[in-house]
């Protein structure tokens, strides 16, 4: 009687790639040596070397598989798409370089049986230079230099960075506070975005650096920022700024994001320390492990699933003492990946052969002779694991009646060494039984992706801002109950190496007799050139007085460069000082920089402004001394400070009479002629309370001249 034919399933003739782990769960295989693709049948009743098959729609035992010594292991054919990505990139997440290498590699890993035949479908080439989706190759040997046939393939469409790594760094006190995983991570997804390049590397396995393609870009690309807050500076996250002269703690937050489509593998990340960091301390890791060795932070990640960010914190110490930039040091990353960067390249189907014998056993019975007992052998005599998916034993009579029918959902795969056996069937004949048969099988393979991954991050420059300056008063005394201007002048200067964003000059405990300028009375000079002042920019509130000067960067003079200076002059108003009162004012000059770091503060030496009760009193006397010959005059003048305070800018006169000549000064006056005469003119800066200062000078006559016009004074 023959077995009734049943409908087949759609013939199956490969399956996707899978990560590389530890099981193919689909195909009931667990790997046992990953690297000579090595794999054992799992979920099988281990207690005896015999496994019964069954007819998956009918439930009907069709046969056994008889395993060789117990042996459930065997080969798989390796394909395997193999990827090497280099990517460079700044310390904001531009892309500098990225260079791709594609291979495809089908390996026989077999030392002893050969693989033929084999036929590979590849889907999803369109991102890539392979020809063809259809691959055919004749023979694989078990040589070294013969058993992998192996194809290289570049790129055609966009590039993505697919493993996203990020530094931020912080000068800031609270800097675990703002280097949170939350805004990292939203500080990542924008910088995914710009991290996209057009590949112009299909044919060119070596790097190509960003410029060699960037002119090509349209314009609106140049100067491309993040959304959303553009940089991780201009977000806030980062400031680069340390303080001169001082102890400085600096928080380094290194953040890595997987945007593949599996997990990725054995990420290294490690960060160089320079020589002018101490006290490194690893403050947190989200995932994996860090630590410290030598001038590194080693940070590895067993694994890191897709869409998943991980977080490594550390602080270190820098004091510097000098305006010289600091590198913070590159970081280098290595990882395995199992999705290729080809947009989903990937293996459609896969046949090979390999070494096998069939049979069909015809033993007659032996007391009904012409009643054959039959059975189908399959003998899968080479090292892998095969995959008997059709076997169909014919009547020789009608082809419509077959005797063993299976499909690949009835059959397990063979390891190394085992046999199908069929169940027996019964057909009658008086001659020797011939059978049609068909059998299809092929070696199983093993789909992997292999991509060895690596990134370069560049430092960036921690600029050491420091301020410094000075200020004076054009006089520190003003008279009681009068009104007086003192005018003020500051300086500031950038002594450091950091640009500065942000100046703020302090001036406070104005008062009523001793009034802060209007925005038009203060000048401001910018390196040497005046540079008209904002009123926005003055601000007078509880007795203090402010000129601030804000986002410099986006104003038309830029930010405040090392080596500039900034001074200020305005008036101070002394409105009707009482008798002792002074004005002891406190300035401050603070200035920060961007991205915004620890403020930074100056406080120059402030002069006490003092109210002086000024009532002048002063005596002025003129006398004439006869001397030598006829017509010869010593003249002195006294000029005595009689009061109880000090004068200033007294001017003392003196006429020379008509006829005379002049000489022999004892201070040397100015001649001018303010009273239509000769005039001697001495300027007197100031006189002290007692002091009595005395001028001598002579005059002789001349002519009919008249000796007491010399006694005239002015």
């Amino acid at each position: 009687m023959g077995k009734k034919k049943k409908k087949k399933p759609e013939r199956r003739m490969g399956w996707s790639a899978e990560e590389a782990g530890e099981e193919l769960v689909a195909d009931a295989l667990k790997r046992t040596d990953l690297d000579e693709g090595r794999v054992k049948l799992v979920d099988r009743d281990t207690a005896t070397p015999v496994i019964e098959t069954y007819d998956k729609d009918t439930g009907e035992l069709e046969g056994s598989i008889i395993l060789k010594d117990r042996n459930r292991e065997g080969l798989l054919a390796q394909v395997k798409i193999i990827e090497e990505v280099d990517v460079k990139q700044d310390h904001d997440g531009n892309l500098e370089s990225i260079s791709f290498a594609g291979k495809l590699n089908i390996e026989n890993p077999s030392k002893t049986d050969r693989i033929w035949d084999i036929d590979l479908s590849l889907k999803n080439i369109g991102g890539t230079n392979l020809k063809s989706k259809d691959i055919s190759i004749r023979e694989l040997s078990t040589d070294p230099t013969e058993n992998i046939d192996s194809r290289n393939f570049q790129l055609t469409g966009e590039v993505k960075n697919l493993l996203l790594v990020k530094e931020y760094i912080s000068t800031l006190t609270n800097a675990d506070d703002i280097l949170n995983i939350h805004d990292i991570e939203n500080n990542l997804l924008n910088l995914k975005e710009v991290t996209s390049k057009t590949s112009k590397m299909a044919s060119k396995p070596k790097l190509v650096k960003a410029t060699e393609y960037e002119e090509e870009e349209e314009e609106e690309e140049e100067g491309e920022t993040w959304e959303d807050g553009g940089t991780s500076a201009e977000s806030g996250l980062e400031t680069y700024g340390i303080s001169i002269d001082k102890e400085n703690t600096v928080t380094f937050a290194i953040a890595v994001r997987s945007e593949f489509d599996k997990n990725v593998s054995n990420i290294k990340v490690v960060k160089s320390i320079p020589d002018d960091f101490t006290n490194p301390v690893i403050r947190d890791t989200s995932v994996g492990k860090a630590e410290i060795e030598g001038n590194k932070v080693i940070w590895t990640i067993d694994i890191l699933p897709p869409e998943r960010t991980a977080l490594l914190k550390f602080t270190c110490s820098i004091f510097v003492t000098d305006i010289i930039k600091r590198k913070t040091g590159n970081i280098d990353v290595t990882y395995e990946a199992a999705s290729s960067f080809a947009e989903g390249l990937d293996i459609d189907k896969f046949d090979a052969y390999t070494r096998n014998k069939f049979y069909v056993d015809t033993v007659e019975r032996d007391e009904e002779p012409g009643v054959w007992d039959c059975k189908l052998v399959f003998d899968n005599s080479s090292e892998f694991i095969i995959q008997l998916f059709n076997a169909d034993i014919y009547s020789p009579e009608d082809e419509s009646t077959k005797f063993v029918d299976i499909d690949p959902e009835d059959v397990p795969m063979l390891p190394a060494g085992a046999q199908w056996h069929s169940k027996k069937w019964q057909y009658e004949s008086e001659d020797y039984p011939s059978f049609r048969k068909k059998l299809e099988f092929r070696v199983m393979p093993d789909f992997r992706t292999i991509v060895n991954g690596s990134t370069a991050i560049s430092d960036v420059i921690l600029e050491i801002a420091s301020i410094t300056g000075e200020m004076k008063y054009d006089k520190t005394e003003t008279p009681t109950y009068k009104e007086q201007d003192i005018v003020t002048t500051l300086k500031m200067a950038n002594n450091g190496s950091a640009p500065l964003n942000e100046l703020n000059i302090v001036q406070q405990y104005f008062s009523d007799e001793y009034q802060p300028p209007k925005a038009s009375e203060i000048k401001m000079v910018w390196d040497g050139d005046e540079v008209e002042l904002a009123p926005a920019a003055v601000t007078f509130e509880a007795n203090v007085f402010t000129i601030s000067l804000t986002d410099l960067k986006d104003s038309s003079t830029g930010m405040f460069e090392p080596d500039s200076t900034i001074g200020f002059e305005y008036p101070v108003h002394c409105v009707n000082p009482a008798k002792d009162s002074t004005f002891e004012s406190e300035i401050f000059y603070r200035a920060n920089t961007f991205p915004v770091s620890q403020e930074l503060e100056f406080k120059p030496d402030v002069p006490i402004i003092e109210a002086l009760h000024i009532r002048r009193k002063f005596r002025i006397g003129k006398e004439v001394i006869p001397v030598g010959t006829l017509g010869n005059y010593r003249i002195i003048l006294t000029l005595e400070n009689i009061g109880e305070s000090r004068l200033y800018n007294l001017v003392l006169l003196d006429k020379v009479p008509d006829l005379f000549e002049y000489s022999n000064y004892s201070m040397t006056p100015e001649i001018t002629d303010e009273v239509g005469a000769d005039t001697l003119k001495w300027e007197i800066d100031t006189l002290e309370v007692g002091d009595r200062l005395e001028i001598t000078y002579e005059i002789t006559g001349t002519g009919k001249y008249s000796p007491s016009e010399a006694q005239l004074g002015l």
